[in-house]
């Protein structure tokens, strides 16, 4: 009789993979519509559409590991793996931005910015806000913008990301634990 010796997968090495993959595919993502048209991803639209497509993602790779395990896992497990697909995918994700806005086109942070810009005000323009709130905003705006796309504002965005990755982790979790059935 042959014994079976192959071990199952470790979460973390796991999730460590679809994050580098997911990580993967929002640079693809990213260069393409940098390439198209960067003011695309100035967009509340691109933001969604990544959000959504992010937890889709995570729930494939959960429902990945899960099955590679033997098709059961607990909530808690779910939600590490999600988790730390995510964290892994922003480490990554967020050294390509530095490189993208410091070496690749040093000018994108400004062009950001001022794309970034011209959407909130017509934004605030088009729900009616009046023009003596729309200028302090837009002004606040143009000195604070710009840091974000700094190295620094990007390694902060991703720590600050963390409290978004357990929120949603907290939702894909839900999605892809599966408890054994309880023998009576």
């Amino acid at each position: 009789m042959e014994e079976n010796t192959t071990q199952p997968t470790s979460l973390i090495s796991h999730a460590a993979k679809w994050g580098a993959i997911f990580a993967g595919i929002g640079i693809v993502i990213t260069m393409l519509l940098y390439v198209i048209d960067f003011t695309l991803m100035a967009g509340f639209t691109f933001l969604l559409s990544l959000l959504a497509i992010g937890i889709a993602f995570v729930i494939y790779a959960g429902i990945n590991y899960r099955n590679e395990i033997g098709g059961f896992i607990p909530f808690g497990k779910a939600y590490l793996h999600g988790f730390a697909v995510f964290a892994v995918s922003g480490i990554i994700t967020t050294i390509f931005n530095i490189l993208l806005y410091t070496v690749i086109d040093p000018d994108l942070a400004q062009n950001m910015t001022d794309a970034i810009i011209s959407n909130t005000e017509a934004t605030m323009e088009k729900w009616g806000a009046p023009a003596e709130s729309i200028e302090p905003t837009i002004e606040k705006m143009r000195e604070d913008t710009p840091k974000n796309f700094a190295p620094l504002g990007l390694i902060k965005s991703y720590f600050l990301g963390l409290i978004w990755y357990a929120i949603l982790s907290l939702i894909t979790g839900l999605v892809v634990k599966k408890n054994q059935p309880e023998m009576i």
